[in-house]
């Protein structure tokens, strides 16, 4: 729900405005040379020939030639410039404060691009700034932008928004890879991040039979209530990549208007599942505050140990972004936590974050 306003989010604990759904990509023949690459919502895996067009929620945008400078308005395709090898001239700060709106997991790779782009606030997107990078390209696929704000970049450049198939901050990582690798001549790099990706899930997934339909879901405390975020959102959508059902806490809300609910602390037991990841880097009192709540000591989730408490906001930034560059990290940091909490043992203690698994 992008209505929510900045601070709401950080209060929220994630700052986080996404909603990610699963769904299949498709892909087409290429095109022959002399031929635009037409790209329904995401790009085919050939399409890498210029001109490239590409369909999106407010039309098409053609994009006539290789891009040289590329400005990024959503908050984390910089994330995929990085690893498809393209150096951003102009990058959009979502939160954490980093140099270049980099967050250590993904700095590196700016690093080999030599990316040092400008940053463009979080708050108000600023037309006139975005203008003066003289971009000619503009990646918007996770930024939320309405209709005159598209007609308004679209005076400056070609402007690639997300998929017309889902919410905004709704699109699938491979379908959002496809387009952004499409947009910048890079479709064959763009399959092979999706081929790494989908092996990082499919040999966790491998590695822990045990997880296979264990209801999860991720929380927060806000302003003294708790809260999850609906299956479709980026964090329970990699929670189901590894084998979890997160459909649980969908029954209780409307998702197809929002991306989490919330809930009153007497009825904390809508999220006694078999775990709930509670995200705190930003709200430290939240373990204190859900364990007071009511129906805390009465919860099975209780009793079997099931809380994974999170205090590491480097884990929940790469949690948020969900891109190329971090899911990887937050796999490597997940696994001996879920193992933990979810045996069954309340005995067994779940390590905290930050310290050794």
């Amino acid at each position: 729900m992008r209505n929510l306003t900045l601070a709401r989010r950080t209060s929220v604990a994630l700052m986080a405005v996404a909603a990610l759904t699963l769904a299949a990509c498709s892909s087409s023949a290429p095109p022959a040379a002399s031929e635009a690459a037409t790209v329904t919502g995401a790009a085919t895996p050939a399409a890498t020939a210029f001109p490239v067009t590409l369909e999106h929620k407010f039309g098409s945008t053609t994009i006539e030639a290789q891009p040289e400078r590329v400005v990024t308005v959503g908050y984390h395709e910089q994330d995929w410039l990085y690893a498809l090898g393209i150096a951003p001239v102009g990058v959009r700060e979502w939160y954490g404060g980093y140099d270049y709106a980099t967050w250590p997991w993904a700095d590196e790779a700016r690093k080999a691009v030599g990316a040092e782009p400008v940053v463009l606030s979080n708050a108000e997107l600023n037309i006139e700034q975005v203008a003066s990078l003289n971009p000619d390209l503009i990646i918007a696929t996770w930024s939320g932008i309405t209709q005159e704000e598209y007609d308004l970049l679209s005076q400056i450049a070609p402007v690639v928004a997300q998929s017309g198939d889902y919410a905004d901050y709704g699109m699938p990582f491979a379908e959002e890879t496809r387009m952004i690798a499409a947009a910048v001549g890079r479709s064959a790099q763009g399959e092979q991040l999706i081929a790494t990706n989908e092996e990082l899930f499919a040999s966790t997934r491998q590695q822990h039979p045990e997880w296979s339909g264990k209801t999860a879901a991720v929380g927060f405390v806000y302003e003294g209530q708790p809260g999850a975020y609906f299956s479709s959102d980026p964090r329970p959508t990699l929670l189901a990549r590894l084998g979890l059902d997160t459909s649980p806490v969908d029954r209780y809300g409307d998702v197809a208007t929002d991306f989490y609910l919330t809930v009153s602390p007497e009825r904390l037991d809508i999220l006694d599942l078999d775990t709930v990841i509670w995200l705190a880097a930003l709200s430290p009192e939240t373990r204190s505050q859900i364990e007071a709540m009511p129906t805390y000591d009465s919860m099975t989730i209780t009793a079997k140990g099931g809380h994974i408490w999170s205090t590491d906001g480097v884990f929940e930034g790469a949690f948020s972004f969900a891109s190329p560059l971090s899911q990887a990290y937050v796999v490597e940091q997940l696994a001996p936590r879920l193992d933990a909490a979810l045996d069954g043992d309340p005995a067994t203690e779940v390590p905290a974050f930050g310290e050794a698994a």
